[in-house]
């Protein structure tokens, strides 16, 4: 499928794209679906105020959740979402097995097309992550139900996944049970991230943060960093890091992102729970209307020293408003940051759920969630199920962002987008 020009007819655009999603994705689409959607930009202050051209395309069948999205060598990217057959677990016929696995769609163009829907049914788990080392390795932490059939051990834990090539063949690690109390719902970072080993300076190491949930008590005693120097092969899990006596839900590293800035400075984005001790801090914006982990917040904390000793970033630690999570980033060719994250309850914007994206012009230093904000999709439809996905860039500078949002069936669906960020004002020379 080609990418269109606006000067196309109406008419013409969506017949079109209608045809050509039906013959990629097996989904039929109506007007409303194909009708182009750009990208808002909110409180336009070093951005251009004005829409971004977008160009959507959905993938896979309904209940693909939670997609990730990762550049592979060139022009080629790999998503990942996981699955359960498109059938909620609530309501499989009487004894038929509950199951998730991953699903891929990869394109050869950066993202303008996409191949068909891969089902790998042996990578069980949900909420994967794609991360892409150096050498081309793909590393892929997941989290694993107590309620899914394949789980033997009876309670919910993670794994990492490993791959060599490309993502057509997976190895599997448990996160667990060593270095952690019995039935311990074990948790890792979704990232996976790179810095020059300190005992060899030519070549690096990788750096994987790992920890429990629900046990409070348990989460300064049990969470590390896990370091590799060949790829993901073999680990050593050793380094115990000072977080402060975090106690909370989560643990440190849970559902959460780490960033190595230019300046070798790490950022780690904490996901907070509202009954936990760390969510009243004096300039929250939003303390979120949502119960559960719907209403989660984020918080933005820093280590100067490869992750031995972390503390929060500025006074606080404040980073957005409650009931947005899943933070990622991206630096951009020009070292632009972007934050690529989702609004899962409590709009602060006056758009529906789903993911947005701000900008960093520091490196990750300062950080403004109301001025250049980007809804990369507000399509969701009830309080749960949009956003979760991140961006990549491809070497054209164009972007391409992935998320999930729930239609009016209920039902979870995927989407990716390819689009272009606009120079600053101050790059045009304004």
């Amino acid at each position: 499928m080609h990418e269109f020009r606006w000067k196309l007819s109406y008419r013409f655009v969506t017949c079109f794209i209608s045809m050509a999603l039906v013959v990629l994705t097996g989904i039929a689409v109506g007007a409303d679906e194909a009708a182009p959607r750009p990208i808002k930009v909110l409180g336009a202050r070093r951005l251009p105020d004005q829409d971004i051209a977008a160009v959507r395309t959905p993938l896979g069948i309904p209940n693909d959740y939670k997609p990730w999205i990762t550049r592979l060598a060139g022009d080629k990217l790999l998503m990942v979402a996981f699955s359960f057959g498109g059938v909620p677990s609530n309501e499989l016929p009487k004894g038929e097995p509950y199951m998730e696995r991953a699903v891929f769609w990869r394109s050869d163009d950066g993202g303008k097309t996409w191949r068909q829907r891969e089902e790998h049914p042996e990578v069980h788990g949900r909420e994967f992550a794609l991360n892409r080392l150096a050498d081309g390795t793909l590393l892929m932490p997941c989290h694993f139900l107590d309620n899914d059939a394949a789980n033997k051990v009876g309670y919910t834990h993670s794994k990492l996944f490993r791959s060599t090539d490309d993502g057509n063949t997976w190895s599997e690690t448990r996160i667990g049970p060593e270095g952690f109390p019995d039935k311990a719902q074990t948790a890792t970072d979704w990232t996976v991230f790179e810095m020059p080993d300190p005992e060899a300076p030519r070549k690096t190491i990788a750096l994987f943060g790992v920890s429990m949930q629900v046990g409070r008590e348990n989460s300064p005693k049990v969470v590390r960093i896990w370091r590799s120097r060949d790829s993901g092969e073999n680990w050593d899990k050793s380094l115990h890091p000072d977080t402060v006596g975090w106690i909370d839900v989560d643990g440190f590293f849970s559902q959460s992102t780490t960033y190595r800035a230019r300046s070798g400075k790490l950022l780690h984005v904490v996901r907070v729970d509202a009954t936990g001790p760390h969510w009243q801090v004096p300039d929250l914006k939003s303390a979120g209307k949502e119960g559960g982990d719907q209403a989660d917040r984020m918080m933005l904390w820093a280590s100067t020293d490869n992750g031995t000793h972390w503390g929060r970033h500025g006074q606080h630690g404040t980073f957005g408003a409650g009931g947005e999570m899943y933070p990622r980033f991206l630096r951009l060719a020009d070292n632009r940051l972007l934050l690529t994250f989702t609004v899962r309850s409590s709009s602060t914007d006056g758009h529906a759920l789903g993911l947005r994206a701000i900008i960093s012009h520091d490196d990750g230093e300062t950080w403004n969630f109301q001025t250049d904000r980007l809804v990369i999709d507000d399509k969701n439809v009830g309080p749960s199920g949009g956003g979760f996905g991140n961006t990549v860039q491809n070497p054209d500078g164009s972007l391409v962002s992935c998320y999930s949002y729930r239609g009016s069936d209920n039902k979870t669906h995927i989407e990716a987008v390819r689009w272009t960020l606009a120079r600053t004002k101050s790059e045009n020379g304004k």
